[in-house]
């Protein structure tokens, strides 16, 4: 609405008749306002991928200007697959920039009339618009934007309660207690000690380099740490629930039922 209402009333656009509301912010605003998580629909994935398309299509235009008009139909087509190319080198993919690469390899006259403005406009305060919109409507009952510039996964541990009101660490070691309960607690002993030398060697190795590869490690290294905590708190645990049951059925007399109630 913001768009079409500039587009409608700007004066620089009636005096000059330039475009505006562009078509490819449409397919943005799904992203941004029904999607707002997605990596694609991220400030850095909007603006950089309408950029990168915007520039790929002008300089298609640019160069397929005075080719005969059979061959007009190659520009769009290359401008759209080199984008996805680039965006994929820059790691700022954002489908919606396809169009836009599309639309500005399109001979169309108000193209035309941009130039080679067009990445810078429409494009770029067309992105911009639509970020500071999503910021302002998708905070108000969401998390926008889940990052700026660097897509960097974060692991976060949430702690949630378990039935002895021990923390429950996140991650594919969740279920490591119920797996191992079949192989007993040597068993459990014995992964945790696998799984703790691994995190000790990775973070030996990781601290003598000064990179972020090696932070990153050693960030990972702390996660492990904190799970391996709680599995052998959970270990122990799960001891003490063996040995009381233990003590409670030995006195009992063992039962024979011949009955199998499982068997139809």
């Amino acid at each position: 609405m913001v768009l079409t209402l500039i587009h409608k009333y700007g004066a620089a656009i009636k005096d000059h008749h330039l475009p505006f509301a562009i078509a490819p912010a449409g397919a943005s605003a799904v992203l941004i306002f029904a999607v707002p998580a997605s990596p694609l629909a991220q400030p850095r994935n909007v603006i950089f991928g309408h950029m990168i398309a915007a520039l790929m299509g002008t300089f298609m235009h640019a160069l397929f200007k005075h080719v005969a008009e059979s061959f007009r139909w190659m520009p769009g087509s290359l401008a759209v697959g080199i984008s996805i190319g680039l965006m994929g080198l820059t790691n700022c993919y954002h489908p919606p920039a396809g169009a836009t690469a599309l639309l500005g390899g399109y001979f169309s006259p108000d193209i035309e009339a941009v130039g080679w403005w067009f990445p810078l406009y429409p494009v770029l305060p067309v992105s911009l618009i639509m970020v500071a919109i999503g910021l302002i409507l998708n905070n108000i009952c969401r998390v926008y934007p889940i990052y700026w510039f660097t897509p960097v996964h974060v692991h976060k541990m949430h702690a949630e309660p378990t039935h002895h009101g021990e923390p429950k660490p996140p991650g594919s070691l969740r279920a490591a207690p119920t797996a191992g309960a079949a192989g007993g607690p040597r068993a459990q002993g014995s992964s945790l000690s696998l799984v703790s030398s691994t995190s000790s060697q990775r973070r030996s190795s990781g601290s003598s380099a000064s990179n972020p590869e090696a932070e990153v490690n050693d960030a990972a290294g702390n996660e492990l740490d904190a799970e391996m905590a709680w599995l052998r708190t959970r270990v122990r645990e799960l001891e003490r629930e063996l040995e009381a049951h233990r003590l409670h059925h030995a006195n009992e007399p063992l039962r024979c039922n011949t009955a199998r109630p499982d068997i139809a």
